[in-house]
C-alpha cells in the first residue's frame, strides 16, 4: 500500500508493451534508448517496493479515483528500448503516463491540447487489459536532485494480457486444477485484483 499524503508529488504509470500497435496513438515518441542511457538508468538506486509483483490486475477504476484525490495527467511519452540482459535482444516499448498533484506541475500547452484524447486512450488500456503490477515509493527529484521529504510513486505494469481479440471477442482460457491440468470450458479472462485508490491509499484489492 502507498499512502497519498501531502508529500507525494507525482504518480507515474509505466507500461511495458511488446506490440507497438497496442500503444496509444496520441503519446509522444522519444528517440530510442541508447546503451549508455540504459546503463545509467539501471544503475539508479531503486526506491522502496510498496506493492509486490502481482499478476492479472485491472486498473479499470484507478484513473478516476486518482483524479478524485487531486492528481492530474501532465505528461505522456513512449520510448523504444532493448533489454541488454535478454539474449534475444528483443525490442519493447516503455510508455509512461505522469500524474502530478494539482498545482504542483503544469502541463505544457501542447500537452493540454491533447490531454483529453490521451486520457481517453489510457482509460481504454485500463479497461481492456490485465497486467502484472508492482509499485515503488521513490524520492522525488527535480533536475536530477532529490528534494528532501518529497516522494514520487512509480507503478510498473508488465506482462500485458488483452481481454479482447482484434475482432472484439473476449479472450478465453480454461481453468486449471491443482496439478496445472486444464479443466472445464474456456471462459473470458477475469482479474484477480483491482488497483484502487481508497482512503487516500493506493492498494490492490482482491476481485
Amino acid at each position: 500500500m502507498i499512502e497519498l499524503n501531502q508529500n507525494v508529488r507525482t504518480v507515474g504509470l509505466q507500461f511495458r508493451f511488446s506490440n507497438r500497435s497496442a500503444i496509444p496513438d496520441s503519446v509522444n515518441r522519444w528517440s530510442w534508448e541508447v546503451p549508455q542511457e540504459s546503463e545509467n538508468r539501471r544503475c539508479q538506486p531503486s526506491g522502496t517496493l510498496a506493492i509486490e509483483p502481482t499478476m492479472t490486475c485491472t486498473l479499470v477504476e484507478f484513473l478516476g479515483e486518482l483524479e478524485a484525490v487531486g492528481y492530474e495527467l501532465v505528461d505522456a511519452f513512449c520510448q523504444e528500448r532493448i533489454n541488454p540482459r535478454d539474449s534475444r535482444q528483443e525490442v519493447y516499448y516503455m510508455v509512461r503516463f505522469q500524474f502530478a498533484k494539482q498545482g504542483f506541475i503544469s502541463p505544457s500547452d501542447n500537452f493540454s491540447k491533447r490531454a483529453n484524447t490521451i486520457r481517453a486512450e489510457l482509460q481504454r488500456v485500463c479497461e481492456t487489459t490485465l497486467w502484472r503490477v508492482r509499485a515503488y515509493l521513490n524520492p522525488f527529484k527535480s533536475n536530477s536532485e532529490e528534494i528532501p521529504g518529497q516522494n514520487a510513486v512509480s507503478i510498473n505494469l508488465e506482462v500485458r494480457q488483452p481481454l479482447f481479440r482484434p475482432d472484439g471477442q473476449p479472450v478465453t482460457a480454461r481453468a486449471k486444477d491443482e496439478r496445472g491440468k486444464p479443466i472445464g470450458d474456456p471462459l473470458p479472462l477475469q482479474p484477480t485484483h483491482y488497483l484502487r485508490v481508497e482512503n487516500q491509499t493506493i492498494k490492490l484489492v482482491p476481485a
